[in-house]
Order: C-alpha cells, then sequence, then structure tokens
C-alpha cells in the first residue's frame, strides 16, 4: 500500500495532518484523494521574496567562532549546535528528532533554504513545501522551509535560527524544540 501527501501552505499543512489522522483512524486505510498543490522536492527549490520590515533592526548577538569542517556539521547530530555552513552542506541529525538531515540548499540575503528528510510532519518557517509518501506503514517525509535572521523555523524536533548570512557563508543555531 502506498499513499502520497503533498502540502505547501499552513493551511495544507493543517489539512496534511488531519489526513494523517483520519487514515490512522481508518485502520491504514487508504486517504481519499485531495486537491493539494503537488511541490516535488525532487525539483530545484527556489526562494520567493522575503518580506523584511526596515525598522525592525535584529539584536546583535556575540558570535562563536563556528568551523565549516563536515566533522563539525556531524556534531549537530543531537540537534544542539551553533554552526557556520555553505551552500550544498548537509547537517546530520539524530531521526529520534523527527528529522535525518538538513541540506541548505540556498543563501539569500538574511535568509537561508533548508532542505530535509525524515517522519515528522511538524515544520515551521516560511515558504514550507512537504511531501509525504508511505509504504507498509512506514512513512517518510521530504520538505523544504526558509528561515531568516528575523524569523526563525522548527523541523520536527529542531528548533531552527540563522544567526548570520555574510557572503557565501551563514551561521545556524539548532536546539531541542520546547
Amino acid at each position: 500500500m502506498r499513499s502520497t501527501t503533498t502540502a505547501s501552505s499552513p493551511a495544507a499543512r493543517l489539512v496534511l495532518t488531519a489526513g494523517s489522522v483520519t487514515a490512522l483512524l481508518a485502520g491504514c486505510g487508504e486517504v481519499p484523494a485531495r486537491s493539494f498543490a503537488a511541490v516535488p522536492v525532487s525539483r530545484p527549490v527556489t526562494f520567493a521574496p522575503v518580506a523584511t520590515n526596515p525598522s525592525v533592526t535584529p539584536a546583535a548577538s556575540p558570535m562563536p567562532s563556528p568551523s565549516v569542517t563536515p566533522s563539525d556539521l556531524a556534531g549537530c547530530r543531537d540537534g544542539d549546535c551553533e554552526v557556520r555552513v555553505r551552500e550544498g552542506d548537509i547537517i546530520p541529525i539524530d531521526p529520534k528528532l523527527g528529522v535525518d538531515e538538513i541540506t541548505v540548499v540556498g543563501l539569500r540575503g538574511n535568509a537561508v533554504r533548508l532542505a530535509f528528510t525524515g517522519t515528522s510532519t511538524v515544520v515551521d518557517g516560511a515558504n514550507i513545501s512537504i511531501s509525504r509518501s508511505c509504504y507498509n506503514d512506514r512513512c517518510r517525509v521530504r520538505g523544504a522551509v526558509t528561515i531568516s535572521t528575523t524569523r526563525p523555523g522548527r523541523i520536527g524536533d529542531v528548533a531552527l535560527r540563522v544567526a548570520q548570512v555574510a557572503g557565501d557563508t551563514a551561521v545556524l543555531g539548532l536546539e531541542p524544540a520546547p
């Protein structure tokens, strides 16, 4: 048995969650087809304009000297780190947190576009897209989200924030979500 669901807005995520509950209550039967805006994650992810308020200036925070080595990215596995990243960097995360890995797919202005895989459909941020596929009661989620210095985000049980974007690097902060 295979089912695929895609969501790309807060309202669609609510429907996705309701549809998932309906499927579980129906004894793992097929969920009736719904009209969702399909956003395949396999295509390149593009940025939508990020609204900024020029009168709001984020407070400066002391910047540690995060590193850029893959071993330091692996140090984020517990979902608690601050690390400097570039486009293409892959951050492995403990699957118990609902996300297996986070990939930096783009940097623009004060924003970072992240793609992810895992099991959780709990995602917060801007320009969210989610695709969920299930086979024999094993569900996988693929998606993307944009976070910025003024708008943090969340994927599964990992809270995300952008401390700084400078040139082709960004400083991401990850911590266990409350």
